[in-house]
């Protein structure tokens, strides 16, 4: 039995040391506090609650090795527990639990939580929590939370969410990442997930959207060459990294020139803008734009990708000069009566139309430089 509570108790040190080395205050005056406040029984089996080896005693005791067919539950835990189901501690864990559908806790955990299904803890935790769906602290975090779902933190986390789908806290010091959202009010960190939101970010906010109240938000007009006329939105937490959302449009010369023959496309990109001097800055971003234009389907492949590099000249207040020179990839199945593709600009550095072996469908390249001259503000 000792080598079991051996292993137990190892495994749990292993697995959050790097999360459990956090020796402030708080924690030493929790640890004092917590000692002596219990009996310790050394083992302690049993079915469900209150059939066990502690009987009805099992409200006031803590355990240092509790094994449990379904569930068990005691007033706290200075070791490892065991259980089929769940494994419920009314004030504290100072340890691991191990269960099949819930761990929970009334107070702080001080170890870590493995549930198959759902980790909740009443206070702080300082160490990680794993679960198969969700993790719940009410307090702060000092380690990790790693949830199939999602993790919930009622106010700090200090380390580490990372959920399936998402994550929520008061304010993160240190990373979020989510398959879908990452939500809090302070980051002092990284969000990395589709959506991130988040009041205020001294960090990066990585993803497709990204909404911060206090962030970095530009409105920007140019005039270019493949689409004459664009409007975009640059939004992140900061200026360190930002979305673009863009369209933009070009209008035929000519005679005859119809409003059906307009070409035009939506965009979306990343950028990130840096000082250059005292009131200069510079932008290095990535555009990729779906063109529409007459005779083509909206599923079609027709796209114009650019990379820039945006010199920005401040005039008044927000409002700013921009000179961007670009690097310009056409990439395109139209087919025209002329061919694959219509020629955007007069002149290319490339331009090449290669046949795809499996179904012979033709795909063609035009790469250019290019300029932009516009206004932000």
């Amino acid at each position: 039995m000792k080598k079991i509570l051996s292993l137990a108790i190892s495994l749990f040190w292993v697995t959050t040391s790097s999360f459990s080395q956090d020796t402030d205050e708080q924690r030493n005056q929790l640890n004092e506090a917590r000692q002596n406040r219990y009996p310790i029984r050394p083992v302690q089996i049993g079915f469900v609650p209150p059939l066990s080896t502690n009987g009805m005693d099992n409200g006031i005791v803590s355990n240092r090795l509790s094994l449990n067919l379904l569930g068990g539950f005691s007033a706290a835990l200075d070791g490892a527990e065991f259980s089929g189901l769940f494994s419920l501690e009314k004030d504290y864990v100072r340890g691991a639990q191990f269960s099949g559908i819930l761990n929970g806790v009334g107070n702080e955990v001080d170890g870590a939580q493995y549930g198959g299904i759902t980790n909740v803890a009443g206070g702080p935790l300082y160490g990680a929590q794993f679960a198969g769906i969700a993790n719940i602290v009410g307090k702060n975090v000092k380690g990790a939370q790693f949830g199939g779902i999602a993790n919930v933190a009622g106010e700090n986390v200090r380390g580490a969410q990372v959920g399936g789908i998402a994550n929520v806290a008061e304010s993160v010091d240190g990373v979020q990442i989510a398959g879908i959202a990452n939500v809090a009010k302070r980051v002092k960190g990284t969000q990395i997930g589709l959506i991130n939101i988040a009041e205020t970010v001294d960090g990066a906010q990585i993803g497709l959207l990204s909404l911060s109240k206090n962030g970095y938000h530009r409105f920007e007009v140019w005039a270019g060459d493949a689409l004459h006329a664009n409007i975009g939105y640059k939004m992140g937490g900061n200026r360190k990294f930002y979305n673009i959302f863009t369209v933009g449009a070009a209008w035929p010369t000519g005679d005859n020139v119809r409003w059906g023959s307009i070409r035009w496309g939506y965009g979306y990109g990343i950028g990130t803008n840096q000082p250059m001097g005292k009131r200069n800055q510079i932008s290095i971003e990535a555009i990729s734009y779906q063109i529409q234009e007459e005779g083509n389907y909206w599923d079609e492949l027709n796209m114009l990708n650019q990379a820039r590099v945006s010199f920005i000249f401040p005039l008044r207040n927000r409002l700013a000069l921009t000179v961007t020179p670009t690097f310009n990839v056409q990439v395109t199945k139209f087919e025209t009566g002329e061919g694959v593709g219509t020629e955007w600009v007069k002149w290319s550095v490339y331009d090449r139309t290669f046949a795809r072996r499996w179904d012979d469908e033709q795909v063609r390249v035009r790469m250019w430089p290019g300029l932009n001259v516009g206004i932000q503000f």
